[in-house]
């Protein structure tokens, strides 16, 4: 009973150590345990790593794990599995100011510090010469995690005059990185993603503000007598507009003369439609450049992906695509849209 007495007590500070090194190993930092300190590498934790058996250490983070207190390491093998009360559900919760995000990438889970206070949205564009413009919406669960995994994992390299990341500023192998992490780097980075291929921007026929609040609608509307199309749109609806309403959306002034503000609000008026009603939304524009916004330039080298991809003709897994309709453009006289979706 004793022994039993003395687990428990430990217990609050196992779960602290748990979600330290989460932290400490997706930022790359020096991390001490019992008095030795361990310079770590950038790394994305998998639960099982709190477990494993690692007979030859080959990198800093796996002698931090083969140091780790065996009563620790027996605890673990259920308690990052514990679906109630377990060490990864306090992490989602929220334990002591320290607050993890649980991630499936095809068949791996893995453990994401969060380290903003809250999520955000990107709206950000790239071109396709003369006039296709690609147009991504990017929401964004943890913008600052987002950022440090371009700047620490991917090791992406910043501009010059506003110390940045823009995708056409990165040469052919730091693109070549983020294609080979394409899937890993759209799960840590966001929750959802709606992309719009269109040449109906540049040179618009018609009003900006209309053209973009069709481009927008038509990826939503027209199939309302298609069973599968009249459940799935307004279930893609509900979820983009959960994710918009009442956070913080970044965007750069891409659309003049339609102002980033009215962007905004569009957007997330949009996605409050509902039938013939607007459910009540709260738009919130973040007025900040670029260079400021880390949520503008995570969207940035996520639209320029997907652009690159487009413009090669290469597959978009994992996203999905979303059939358009084309009777929100009709206006612009045989112009174009193609949609694009992502959900983890």
């Amino acid at each position: 009973m004793a022994n039993s007495k003395s687990k428990d007590s430990q217990k609050p500070r196992w779960i602290r150590l748990f979600l330290s090194i989460i932290r400490a190993a997706y930022l790359g930092e020096r991390f001490t345990y019992k008095g030795n300190d361990f310079d770590l590498e950038p790394t994305i934790v998998k639960p099982s790593d709190f477990h494993r058996r690692i007979a030859s250490p080959s990198t800093r983070y796996e002698l931090l794990l083969n140091s780790l207190d065996p009563q620790f390491k027996y605890l673990a093998r259920s308690e990052v599995y514990r679906v109630r009360r377990g060490w990864v559900k306090q992490g989602l919760n929220g334990y002591n100011g320290m607050k993890i995000r649980r991630v499936k990438v095809e068949n791996d889970v893995i453990l994401l510090p969060i380290l903003s206070d809250k999520p955000s949205v990107g709206i950000d564009t790239s071109f396709i010469q003369p006039m296709t413009t690609v147009l991504a919406f990017c929401f964004l669960p943890d913008p600052k995690g987002a950022y440090a995994y371009l700047e620490k994992h991917l090791n992406l390299p910043k501009t010059h005059n506003h110390r940045e990341f823009k995708w056409v500023k990165l040469n052919q192998n730091f693109k070549a990185k983020v294609f080979k992490k394409f899937e890993l780097f759209l799960s840590i980075c966001c929750e959802g993603i709606l992309v719009i291929n269109t040449d109906a921007l540049v040179s618009p026929i018609g009003k900006v503000e209309n053209i973009f609040f069709n481009l927008i609608e038509g990826c939503f509307s027209g199939y309302e007598n298609d069973p599968i199309q009249a459940k799935l749109r307004p279930a893609l609806r509900k979820k983009f507009f959960k994710l918009a309403s009442d956070v913080q959306i970044h965007c750069d002034a891409d659309f003049r003369p339609l102002t980033p503000n009215k962007v905004v609000r569009y957007s997330v008026q949009i996605l409050a439609k509902r039938g013939k009603y607007f459910e009540k939304f709260v738009p919130l524009f973040a007025e900040l450049k670029s260079h400021e916004s880390e949520s503008i330039q995570v969207a940035d080298i996520i639209v320029g992906a997907i652009r690159t991809k487009i413009q090669n003709k290469e597959p978009l897994h994992p996203l999905k695509s979303l059939p358009f309709d084309g009777c929100k453009i009709k206006s612009c006289k045989g112009r174009f849209a193609k949609a694009y979706y992502w959900f983890p």
